[in-house]
C-alpha cells in the first residue's frame, strides 16, 4: 500500500511519516521548499498554486491511502 502524506516536510506530517513507515506502508510525501530524510520517503515538491500540480502528484505516486 502506497501512503501519500501531503506536508510531510511539517512538524504533524513527519510522525505521519514514521507511522505509516513502521506499519509497512510505502510512503510518498510533498514539501515545499525543503524534502525530508529520503531514506523515509520519496519525495515530492507541491504547489498547491499550480491547479495541475496536484492531479500530476496523483498520476505519478499512485497512493492508495
Amino acid at each position: 500500500m502506497t501512503t501519500l502524506i501531503i506536508g510531510g516536510s511539517g512538524f504533524l506530517g513527519a510522525e505521519l511519516i514514521r507511522q505509516a513507515k513502521a506499519a509497512g506502508h510505502t510512503t510518498a510525501a510533498t514539501y515545499a521548499t525543503k524534502p525530508g530524510d529520503p531514506a523515509l520517503a520519496a519525495w515530492y515538491p507541491l504547489d498547491l498554486r499550480n491547479p495541475g500540480s496536484l492531479d500530476e502528484l496523483m498520476t505519478e505516486t499512485r497512493p492508495n491511502l
